[in-house]
């Protein structure tokens, strides 16, 4: 794709870079490299991680799941941060708190983007809130909250991401393994909805779930690979830029090899896809795309098109980390044992 990275946001095996694996990211040139727990022993591992990550050409952007709770991908270096849930109980001031500290602790180690807010909204019987990683289930105050965990990322020079577009709140089943279906009318998802749309020009970066949302147009395909949803994310107010969910998900076994399946996200117009496991796997789906884009001149667009918002998010992301100085690991470790005890949780 010359000099454009390629529109994924990639995992990668482990704690360390060998030199077969910058081999591998040099040649696919992926947009942004995401960290999981296999990634994370030490601070100053992961530091000099993040560096070798830096040192690439073109240079891609760090992102993690940093939601608290369950969603901890740090929790080696700093130990436990409160749940969303549990901080949007304790109050607002528990939120800022877990936002600065993700954020301090992200801008500390080199990541640019934390994947969160979770803006799903709690339902009795859904998965995600049953996981505590709903903010609430009233739209205005998950809208509030929100946007408050966002500016504790942001005082650090960190940037969120909304998610999981239409709202997977209702959703009993679990996406990592399975494909539910949404079967909300039109009119019920005005309410989810409505909450991306009150926050897409502060955050505008919107993940999109793997559900199938029959009332948005596509009964068929999950809302990760449906234009139509795809779309509606990406004319939320402030036209976010939109990434798909895991495309090795279980939700997405049905709809076929991982090469097809990150050719049908860019067709859904999502802006990145996150590849987030089969790293092995990665210079046979950049040349699959490769490959459809001699093939294919509007995928070809397409393909340059998102290269190319990818690559702007890319450059805002390492500008945005470079004008905040990173605190030091004594910082970031109050600003944790703030956020526990904010939320009431011992140890705080």
């Amino acid at each position: 794709m010359g000099a454009e990275t390629m529109p994924l946001v990639v995992g990668i095996p482990g704690p360390t870079l060998a030199p077969a694996e910058i081999d591998v990211l040099s040649s696919v040139q992926p947009a942004g490299v995401i960290l999981f727990r296999r990634n994370i022993v030490t601070a100053d591992q992961v530091r000099e991680l993040t560096h070798q990550l830096l040192e690439l050409e073109p240079r891609p952007f760090v992102a993690i799941d940093l939601e608290g709770g369950a969603v901890n991908r740090l929790g080696p270096i700093w130990g436990e941060l409160p749940s969303a849930a549990r901080a949007a109980a304790a109050g607002r001031a528990a939120v800022r708190a877990l936002g600065e500290a993700a954020g301090a602790a992200c801008r500390s180690l080199g990541i640019h983007l934390d994947l969160a807010p979770v803006i799903d909204l709690g339902s009795p019987h859904g998965m995600i809130a049953g996981q505590e990683r709903c903010l609430g289930d009233d739209p205005e105050r998950v809208v509030v909250l929100a946007r408050i965990f966002n500016e504790g990322l942001a005082a650090w020079g960190v940037r969120g991401c909304l998610k999981h577009f239409p709202g997977l709140g209702e959703v009993a089943l679990d996406t990592h393994a399975e494909l539910p279906v949404l079967s909300a009318t039109a009119a019920e998802l005005d309410r989810p909805i409505g909450v991306f749309a009150a926050l897409s020009e502060d955050i505008p970066l919107v993940m999109v779930g793997h559900v199938v949302v029959p009332a948005l147009g596509d009964s068929e395909r999950p809302a990760s690979l449906a234009p139509a949803v795809v779309q509606r994310a990406s004319r939320l107010p402030g036209s976010p830029l939109v990434l798909s969910d895991d495309i090795e998900m279980g939700a997405l076994a049905s709809c076929g090899d991982l090469p097809q399946r990150v050719e049908a996200a860019l067709a859904a117009r999502n802006h990145g896809v996150l590849v987030c496991q089969a790293f092995e796997r990665l210079p046979e789906i950049a040349g699959h795309l490769t490959e459809r884009m001699g093939q294919d001149s509007s995928l070809s667009v397409r393909l340059l098109e998102m290269s190319a918002c990818m690559g702007t998010l890319r450059r805002d992301l390492l500008h945005g980390a470079a004008a905040v100085p990173a605190p030091d690991d004594a910082t970031v470790a109050q600003l944790w044992q703030r956020a526990r005890a904010e939320a009431g949780l011992e140890g705080g």
